[in-house]
């Protein structure tokens, strides 16, 4: 037969049990959810870095010259195409940077093929309590840096 006190210390127990595994539950949940938003971060910044690279290598200025002087990628018309993503954001805007790096020889041509190489860095702040622990890459704990690199050919008219 059980007696009333008995009852009372088992609810007790309960209230323990519930306030030591509550941290532990919350932290899960709070993890599941600030890696979607990651994910969510880094998606959109691999698609802005892939449009950036993509009229890059549209505006880019390849010269069909003797000599195969190599194309010249104007960086500062690419930073406000890679914003226009960004706006109103509360990350931030990203870094951006964008280079003509050389590929292959082309055969027919003699000359070097190219490509636009965009690279986006963005710190992106952790939203939710404790995350920061496990998911953080900053010595604060309080940041993720994404990075999105992407390259796309530039075309080269043919010189005639």
């Amino acid at each position: 037969m059980k007696r009333k006190s008995d009852k009372r210390a088992s609810g007790g127990q309960v209230l323990v049990e519930v306030l030591l595994m509550l941290p532990v539950f919350l932290l899960l949940v709070f993890t599941v959810m600030e890696t979607g938003h990651l994910a969510f971060r880094t998606i959109l910044l691999h698609h802005a870095a892939y449009e950036v690279a993509r009229i890059g290598s549209l505006t880019a200025t390849a010269i069909a010259a003797p000599g195969c002087p190599p194309p010249v990628v104007s960086a500062n018309k690419l930073k406000p195409v890679a914003l226009s993503f960004f706006n109103n954001n509360a990350a931030g805007a990203p870094q951006v940077s964008a280079i003509a790096k050389p590929t292959l020889q082309d055969p027919q041509e003699g000359c070097m093929n190219y490509d636009v190489e965009v690279t986006l860095v963005q710190r992106i702040p952790m939203i939710f309590p404790m995350t920061g622990f496990i998911l953080s890459n900053t010595k604060d704990r309080r940041f993720r840096v994404l990075t999105a690199e992407v390259r796309m050919p530039i075309e080269r008219p043919l010189f005639k």
